[in-house]
């Protein structure tokens, strides 16, 4: 069985998993992506393709290393095929993540209209449409960037730590003291979010949730949502895929 290697480089963290063909068979999270570690995790396999994908400048040592272990090496940029069409005006500015992550959710629901919610440093809203087509999409501050911005550009207000179990906040509204009153007050901004874009879009539209916030805040919408953890890395996966064959 042919194995694939996916890096999904993000603000703060790298994610890397291990692919037999379309199923997941490891993953792992580098606060501090290099070689070393990524040949760590490969561990002497051989594999058919490694694609990389980065948020932030490209790490030219860990893609050297990549064309060391792997058959081919792909580079998600504008100009790499695709299994979906994009309608953006300037797509060489569309984030390779974005991207990345409406192939992963059209792999699975294809044929359908699909909003991408993408929750880690920051909030992405994507839509792709029932024919395979990117339509455009919004970025946010994630929930950690607005507890921190609150702190920093106000006199007075403290930093409040992310809400790790954000499934106790469901039914509480509205804060009984300040620092309840911050972790509301960001925490229902995205989600209050993900429900007005998807009041505007077809009726039927699917909701997928991703990033490392998809699990907590799909437990505080009262409509259907769907999550997948693994979405940016599942459509990098699709993409080397299709460009393989």
């Amino acid at each position: 069985m042919s194995q694939y290697l996916t890096i999904d480089q993000g603000n703060s963290e790298a994610k890397i998993s291990l692919w037999e063909d379309r199923t997941l068979v490891d993953t792992v999270i580098e606060a501090r992506l290099t070689p070393s570690s990524v040949e760590r995790f490969v561990g002497g396999r051989r594999l058919n393709g490694a694609i990389y994908c980065s948020v932030v400048q490209n790490n030219g040592p860990v893609i050297n290393k990549l064309s060391h272990l792997s058959r081919c090496v792909y580079r998600l940029a504008p100009s790499t095929p695709l299994p979906i069409s994009i309608d953006y005006k300037t797509p060489a500015t569309l984030g390779p993540d974005r991207i990345a992550a409406a192939v992963g959710a059209w792999s699975d629901h294809e044929s359908h209209d699909i909003l991408v919610v993408d929750a880690g440093t920051a909030v992405t809203y994507d839509y792709i449409d029932s024919t395979g087509t990117y339509r455009g999409g919004n970025i946010a501050p994630g929930i950690t960037m607005e507890l921190k911005a609150l702190n920093q550009y106000t006199a007075r207000l403290p930093l409040v730590p992310f809400p790790e179990k954000m499934a106790e906040l469901r039914n509480r509204l509205l804060g009984s003291d300040t620092s309840e009153a911050i972790t509301l007050g960001s925490v229902y901004s995205v989600v209050a979010s993900i429900g007005y874009y998807r009041s505007r879009l077809p009726e039927d539209t699917i909701v997928v949730l991703g990033g490392g916030c998809g699990h907590h805040l799909a437990s505080l919408c009262d409509f259907d949502v769907l999550v997948d953890e693994h979405l940016v890395s599942k459509g990098l996966n699709r993409i080397l895929l299709y460009n393989e064959n």
